[in-house]
């Protein structure tokens, strides 16, 4: 959740634009923020060798932001990616090839064979000739968010000033005017350009594009869209009080220094307007207040409405349609892209979801793929075996509006997650990872926020409550144990037998009984996340500050060390989790920072502090060597890191198929592979705190089978890390004194 903070009294048409980030679509939330001094993020480099990350695959899904098209090829943005779809059968849709953008996309434009898209970071422009193999062209270095080209020209509007672009060579774009304009140029008619406005829509003559300037004004509430055709504009406000009712309008445009209102029609109206012969389809704004209207114009001065249809409960921000294939397309914030057949006009009705993906919130590893929850959007499933390049298998979902899958936690053939509507906590079958089914359901008392599985146990930290599962009989989980939390719980993590819940206080729970789990002790901040090594505390307030404490004696744990990142900072950050490898913490939130926790009496920030191409970063997991990101809004961000450790995922006593006995041992530990098939790799050793141990015979060839000598190695956790031929696996021994 992201929390913004706005001084003094808000402009005329934007209180609802305070209310979330969420009701704006991306082609104008970045000017938004921009008026308020807040940058939106994008991504920040390739290598951050001072804190060495380095990204090396990203898989971008999030919000469906904006939907173009021509002929059976759809073009949407969603999230940090642009997706090319394929609609030559409109029952069979294909995906044909996603490009990935450093930031979030905010608007895409189709002409010929070349590709025109937006982002909060930058344009770029693709031939895609091939849609299965778009090639890059040319990019516009800067932050655009809407934009309209006529013929060579390229317009938009960024920080106060109208830029006019040559485009004629995508490889070599340079400008050709300017002039002082707020808004954004969201569409235009031969000389002129609309730009939207916070009170109304202004007329700019580009008839000189070395000269633009502004020749008239149409008063009205907070525009939302508009798209004009000729002398004709349809556009689409809101009125600046609640409950903000919308309204279309059309405009003559003949006189751009005097625009004629032809016709206003009420509670219509919407995030997107598309033009097709005498027929103006609007995306609406949010069910069920305004949902995807088919209105025409076929006398400008008296639209009509010919029907609507409900897409889904959130916010319909962009709308394209093809009349050969009779779909209407709606980009939809959490459901992707609704098809919806317009065969008749007056009878349009909800065909299908493509796509559907909304803000990655939390994520786990299992072998070869990544398990993905959806906030509204279910449960994605990722194959990573390739890190580079990460893509979707398959998905989870659910014929409700409202599906949210909150966590996940996966290991070998069974997922576990939270899920809305009830029963909260499922069990999944993701034996085949292309078809995962839910098999089992169990109540919890509360939507659970964050898990743990060891053994056969789950541990749920849920509002209010603290809940062991247990899983022996995955299709038939129970609750075995449960113990108040004062107040909602943000994260989990374990310890041998304690849980650390972040809530406020966040407590201690010692869960040695599972039956009867209790609170035996509390760190008094309201923690956002918690990473917990050795006797030492990781943690992170909700308001951005570091701290280390010890927790030698868990019912009384000692601060040793603590870092302020706010700075004066606009936003309060939930969910902040951290991953500690080696001497260094990673912490999400509006960046991912890193902070030095070799002297754990002063933390100390090193680093970079790496941009995604989102908002926000809920969850991390470590899978060495990479470091996962969840990036909110922006989808998967797989991260190189030069650090090593051991993380609640890559602790699970066996990931994959590598056996290896004993696991509690004095000296040898054999290994082998648990399949006929013949298998080369390399077998690497690390200590407990991350470091690479040589003695054990570390990184070496292996084939088939063997064994590591733990004879001469000092007593503790070891985890061992098979790198082959079939993707990586983990195994976790304890080295024992004992003979």
């Amino acid at each position: 959740m992201v929390v913004l903070a706005v001084a003094g009294p808000p402009l005329r048409g934007e209180q609802t634009m305070m209310d979330s980030l969420r009701t704006m679509p991306p082609k104008v939330r970045l000017e938004w923020l921009y008026h308020r001094g807040i940058e939106m993020p994008g991504y920040a480099g390739s290598r951050m060798t001072d804190s060495g990350l380095a990204l090396v695959g990203k898989w971008g899904r999030g919000p469906a932001a904006e939907v173009t098209g021509k002929d059976t090829l759809v073009v949407l943005t969603l999230g940090s990616e642009v997706a090319l779809l394929s609609f030559a059968s409109p029952d069979s849709p294909r995906v044909l090839s996603e490009i990935q953008f450093p930031s979030l996309t905010a608007q895409s434009y189709l002409k010929d064979s070349l590709l025109y898209s937006s982002s909060n970071a930058d344009l770029e422009i693709w031939n895609v000739a091939d849609p299965t193999q778009p090639v890059r062209r040319g990019q516009i270095p800067a932050p655009v968010g809407d934009f309209w080209i006529r013929d060579t020209l390229l317009f938009f509007i960024r920080s106060d000033t109208f830029h006019v672009l040559s485009i004629a060579n995508p490889a070599n774009l340079y400008q050709l005017g300017s002039a002082p304009e707020a808004g954004s140029a969201t569409t235009g008619s031969g000389n002129t350009v609309v730009v939207c406005q916070s009170a109304g829509f202004a007329f700019v003559d580009v008839s000189n594009p070395a000269s633009p300037h502004e020749v008239g004004t149409y008063p009205c509430g907070h525009t939302l869209s508009a798209t004009a055709r000729g002398n004709l504009v349809c556009a689409s406000y809101e009125e600046t009080s609640e409950p903000y009712p919308a309204h279309f309008i059309t405009l003559d445009i003949s006189t751009p220094g005097s625009p004629l209102l032809l016709a206003n029609l009420d509670n219509l109206g919407g995030y997107d307007i598309y033009l097709d012969s005498s027929l103006a389809l609007v995306s609406g704004r949010s069910w069920p207040d305004q949902p995807f209207q088919i209105i025409s114009i076929a006398d400008s001065t008296h639209p009509a409405l010919l029907d609507s249809c409900l897409t889904t409960e959130r916010y319909n921000w962009g709308v394209w349609a093809s009349l050969s294939l009779r779909r209407a397309f709606v980009a939809d914030e959490y459901d992707g892209l609704a098809v919806v057949d317009i065969s008749s006009m007056n009878n349009a009705v909800l065909d299908t979801w493509v796509l559907k993906t909304g803000a990655a919130v939390d994520l786990s590893i299992n072998g070869q793929y990544c398990y993905v929850a959806g906030d509204m959007s279910g449960l994605r499933v990722l194959d990573v075996s390739d890190p580079t390049r990460p893509f979707c298998v398959a998905g989870l979902d659910s014929a409700f509006f409202d599906t949210r899958c909150n966590t996940v936690t996966a290991l070998d053939s069974l997922a576990y997650m939270n899920w809305r509507p009830n029963p909260y906590f499922r069990t999944v079958s993701v034996a085949d990872p292309l078809h995962p089914q839910i098999v089992a359901g169990c109540s919890l008392f509360n939507w659970a926020e964050d898990m743990a599985l060891r053994d056969s146990l789950v541990y749920v930290a849920e509002d209010n409550r603290f809940q062991i599962l247990n899983v022996a009989r995955p299709r038939q989980p129970q609750v075995v144990g449960t113990c108040g939390v004062q107040n909602a719980s943000m994260d989990l993590f374990l310890l041998d037998t304690l849980a650390f819940v972040g809530s406020w206080p966040s407590p201690i729970i010692d869960i040695s009984d599972p039956v009867h789990p209790e609170t035996v002790g509390s760190i008094p901040l309201p923690l956002g996340g918690v990473f917990v090594r050795d006797t030492f505390a990781y943690a992170v307030m909700d308001y951005d500050s570091f701290f280390v404490y010890s927790v030698a004696n868990p019912a009384a744990p000692v601060r040793l060390g603590s870092l302020d990142f706010s700075g004066g900072q606009q936003y309060a950050e939930y969910n902040v989790d951290i991953e500690v490898l080696d001497t260094v913490a990673y912490i999400g939130g509006w960046h991912l920072k890193t902070v030095s926790v070799a002297d754990p009496r002063n933390p100390r920030e090193v680093g970079t502090r790496w941009n995604p191409p989102s908002s926000y970063i809920p969850r991390l997991s470590y899978a060495p060597p990479y470091l996962y990101v969840a990036c909110s809004d922006g989808g998967v961000c797989v991260l190189e890191t030069l650090q090593t450790g051991i993380s609640e995922i890559a602790a699970r006593p066996l990931v994959g198929l590598v056996r290896v006995a004993p696991t509690v041992t004095a000296g040898r530990v054999r290994f082998w592979f648990d399949d006929a098939k013949p298998w080369r790799g390399r077998v690497t050793v690390y200590n407990a705190s991350g470091a690479e141990f040589a003695q054990a015979s570390a990184s070496r060839a292996v084939s088939d089978a063997g064994e590591i000598d733990l004879t001469n190695a000092p007593g503790g956790v070891y985890l061992l890390r098979f790198k082959t031929d079939r993707g990586s696996c983990f195994a976790k021994v304890v080295k024992t004194t004992r003979r």
